[in-house]
């Protein structure tokens, strides 16, 4: 019996020759006796009766599954880098809250048939140069960019628009430095090295002639990139306890205070996962700058906690009671000499931070310093593994939002704060040709230019719908993809 055999005819017509390309990939070596293994993929029984069991894979971690006894196809995906899966079916959600196995019939139907495999990919991806304008893939070479270290990067011109563009840069397009050379400043400077000497540690290893200044453009101009993309990506994250405590800072072109010219940092850290949630710089240890701070927490973790482990500063007590309320949170307050200091995480964090500003001299202005914090709370969160968390994590690895940024954490962080808008345009690959894509100001419109086959129809709808594209159908005119730059709700965008 010969492999085909088991195979409808008319499957062959209605695109379902992916089953037909993984049967022969995988089992045309199989001897004949072997043959009944087969049966795991489709069942002669229901040939005869015409309810198959359809898989159609998608990606390498999402596939269609459809059941013989279902109206309609389940979507199953499996998490990248872990073993779980999801399914939209009715058991699966039944499952989530009544059993501990969480594979409902589509996933095990998948499971079995060898889907989610690194070799069964029949969707591929490929991203390819796409103009930064127009969208368009059509380019010739037009020169180089000499970079300071003597090497040279090509340079493309847009054969639609004119546009002259480098590809690959990834957040440092116009920079005459090398992003190694930048990326190593910014590490030595969040470690305790200061402007001065940063540049000539740059000159004595690198031979590399640049001043201090410079390496402050560089911890200003990215700084400010990564605070501002995880503000964008970052979900609240809840934390039973915050320990919270201020400290005194040197700041010298401020208002005199007291004796002198200083001001005061509070922060907010979960002792658990060592997670900063927020820093504020003020002037004062009042009431009003306590609760700045405790306003500051919410908005971080989107709720209250259960716990706040505070010192014995009074303003914190009537903070506390304004911000969160009397019966809402406990407010458990430490002597520190007295208790053996109780609220460690946050004075170890304290003391991270006096070890690393000591060689600034204290800092220029109030604005300067609350931008030296908020750094480095995104620093000391992302990038900065703690010897505290287990296998040396970050504190944001240890909370679950772990970006992926890989060895180099300053560089991947950079690229992640700089992925273009368009990255979706790069994924179609060459099925950016059978599209038209406008930037619309508040949102993409990617609309189809002529007659588009079905197959390559549903790959450009599935390559969209993972960049969060919304299909919209319109009688009078042709459907369109549509994804908003904003957190907007589809309805509130039609209306």
């Amino acid at each position: 019996m010969s492999l085909l055999d088991w195979i409808n005819p008319e499957d062959e017509k209605s695109n379902n020759k992916k089953i037909i390309n993984l049967i022969e990939q995988n089992f045309c070596n199989v001897k004949s006796d072997q043959n009944d293994k087969l049966l795991d993929w489709i069942n002669p029984e229901d040939e005869k009766s015409n309810n198959k069991i359809i898989i159609n894979q998608i990606y390498q971690n999402f596939c269609y599954v459809k059941l013989p006894q279902d109206d309609k196809s389940e979507e199953v995906i499996k998490l990248l880098n872990a073993d779980v899966y999801t399914c939209t079916c009715s058991e699966f959600r039944k499952l989530l809250v009544s059993s501990k196995s969480k594979r409902c019939r589509h996933i095990r139907e998948a499971l079995s048939r060898g889907f989610f495999k690194p070799e069964n990919i029949p969707l591929e991806i490929v991203e390819q140069k796409i103009c930064l304008r127009c969208f368009s893939n059509k380019f010739k070479k037009s020169g180089f960019r000499k970079v300071l270290d003597g090497s040279k990067r090509q340079r493309y011109r847009c054969l639609e628009c004119g546009f002259r563009q480098i590809f690959g840069e990834n957040g440092f397009r116009k920079m005459k430095n090398t992003p190694q050379n930048i990326v190593e400043a910014l590490s030595l400077f969040f470690r305790g090295v200061s402007f001065r000497d940063i540049a000539a540690h740059l000159s004595e290893t690198k031979d590399l002639r640049i001043s201090h200044t410079t390496v402050q453009n560089w911890y200003i101009k990215y700084t400010e990139l990564i605070n501002s993309f995880l503000e964008d990506i970052l979900r609240p994250y809840f934390s039973e306890v915050w320990s919270l405590d201020e400290m005194n800072i040197n700041v010298k072109n401020t208002q005199k205070t007291g004796k002198g010219f200083y001001a005061w940092l509070w922060s907010i850290i979960d002792p658990k996962t060592k997670v900063i949630h927020g820093s504020v710089v003020s002037k004062k240890r009042s009431i009003v700058d306590a609760r700045k701070i405790i306003a500051t927490g919410k908005k971080t973790t989107g709720t209250l906690p259960s716990y706040i482990i505070t010192d014995s500063l009074s303003g914190y007590k009537k903070a506390i009671l304004r911000e969160c309320g009397i019966s809402k949170v406990a407010h458990i307050q430490t002597k520190s000499l007295v208790n053996g200091f109780e609220n460690r995480p946050i004075e170890r964090l304290h003391n991270e931070i006096r070890s690393v500003i000591k060689s600034n001299r204290g800092f220029g202005n109030d604005k300067s310093a609350q931008r030296y914090f908020d750094s480095y709370k995104s620093f000391h969160n992302f990038i900065r593994p703690h010897t505290g968390l287990p296998n040396k994590q970050t504190p944001a690895e240890a909370c679950g939002m772990d970006l992926k940024l890989g060895t180099n954490k300053i560089m991947g962080l950079i690229k992640k704060s700089t992925e273009p808008e368009h990255k979706f345009a790069m994924s179609l690959g060459w099925r950016i040709d059978k599209v038209d894509i406008k930037n619309e100001g508040d949102y993409f419109r990617v609309t189809p230019k002529c007659w588009i086959d079905k197959k390559v129809w549903i790959e450009i709808n599935d390559i969209l719908r993972l960049d969060k594209f919304y299909w919209l159908n319109n009688d009078n005119e042709k459907g369109c993809w549509i994804r908003l730059k904003k957190q907007t709700s589809l309805m509130e965008f039609c209306n």
